[in-house]
């Protein structure tokens, strides 16, 4: 997903945005060897941005780097999601906790902020899975950003990339915000009341989805708590 700022990014950044976005959605498959001079084209970029972008995503591992052979997009599975769902569980309730400590007013407005932007968009019906996935990704960045701890927030950073990407490749459904709209509201609350115990039980309400539920069919496009991912 691309940032939803529309502050003007380097090249590089253009070219990684453009790639991760491409890899997560599976429009890159996995395996894929990366063609830099297609990239280029596509991008708008020279080959110094996309090389740089590539050394990005292969730190991520999103894309894996072969000496002699260039870069390939790197495998994923449906089992792969279950494992990093487990690994994001703790690590996410670990920034709840200490965002919920540590967050400032600052934060907390732009979380409210981004609340709003939610709220319109589902009152307004949005079905594009970009849109959904961009706020939810921002509001995972903000609080593991808000928890004060780098390294925890570019762990968080890599985790959310690779979660949905396995969805993506897996074809299992994708959480939009008709169903997370209340969570997103739940959890600034439980930010706002600077309680980790109360931030950690929001943080874990928000994330447990039961292996039944990613797999079960979708009937309807619209008003759906769940939203089947399209090739």
């Amino acid at each position: 997903m691309l940032p939803l700022s529309n502050k003007k990014m380097r090249l590089s950044d253009v070219a990684y945005h453009g790639l991760r976005n491409a890899i997560i959605k599976a429009e890159l498959l996995p395996g894929l060897p990366i063609d830099e001079k297609n990239c280029m084209d596509m991008l708008g970029v020279g080959r110094t941005p996309l090389r740089e972008a590539l050394q990005r995503l292969a730190q991520e591992d999103l894309v894996l780097a072969v000496p002699q052979r260039g870069y390939f997009v790197s495998s994923t599975s449906a089992s792969d999601f279950f494992q990093l769902q487990e690994f994001r569980l703790q690590a996410e309730v670990m920034a709840a906790r200490m965002a919920a400590v540590r967050i400032s007013s600052g934060q907390l407005d732009a979380f409210a902020s981004l609340i709003e932007e939610a709220r319109i968009g589902v009152e307004a019906e949005r079905m594009d899975i970009e849109w959904h996935l961009g706020i939810d990704e921002q509001m995972h960045r903000l609080i593991a950003e808000a928890s004060g701890n780098t390294y925890l927030a570019q762990a968080l950073t890599r985790l959310y990339a690779l979660s949905v990407r396995s969805l993506y490749v897996s074809r299992l459904p994708v959480a939009l915000l008709f169903e997370d709209l209340k969570d997103m509201v739940e959890i600034h609350a439980a930010l706002e009341s600077r309680d980790p115990n109360i931030a950690e039980a929001a943080m874990r309400g928000h994330l447990r989805v039961s292996a039944t539920n990613l797999i079960r069919s979708v009937e309807a496009p619209t008003r759906q708590v769940r939203a089947e991912v399209k090739k």
